[in-house]
């Protein structure tokens, strides 16, 4: 009989062809929002609501708002960051090297409750908060045309 550790490699290999068809067909779908893998890390977010508002949040830490570049197009948004890294003037040889620097970045479609010309953002203490009022549901009017 097998152990059940056998297999592991062969669906680690799995895993990563299902990513890679996963990203591929999103690059079919929106290439401008899903591009080819560009060498930058992905930020991570979190996502929740409120009675009101449809909220995400990035961790950021040490970055100025300004290196902060964040592109709504439609219902879709771009959040790209650089983070330099802040290696000590002296030479020194790292035991441990956990933090990340470089390109992030993170692409994400806004539901369709929204009203995107109300999104507002905020950073304090290192954490980007998005905040995304949802829309009313509005009746619309139907007028009658004339037929002469």
């Amino acid at each position: 009989m097998r152990r059940s550790g056998s297999k592991k490699p062969a669906l680690a290999g799995k895993y990563t062809q299902y990513l890679d068809d996963l990203r591929s067909l999103l690059h079919a779908i929106d290439p401008q929002f899903f591009s080819e893998d560009d060498g930058s890390l992905i930020v991570a977010m979190d996502v929740y609501e409120t009675e009101q508002d449809f909220i995400i949040e990035f961790d950021l830490p040490g970055l100025e708002p300004k290196n902060i570049n964040l592109v709504q197009r439609g219902m879709a948004c771009t959040l790209q960051v650089e983070k330099l890294s802040d290696t000590p003037v002296e030479q020194v040889s790292y035991i441990c090297i956990e933090r990340h620097f470089g390109r992030l970045r993170r692409s994400f479609r806004l539901p369709d409750f929204i009203d995107p010309n109300l999104i507002e953002a905020e950073y304090q203490r290192g954490v980007l908060r998005i905040i995304c009022p949802k829309s009313k549901e509005r009746i619309i009017f139907i007028k009658e045309l004339s037929s002469e």
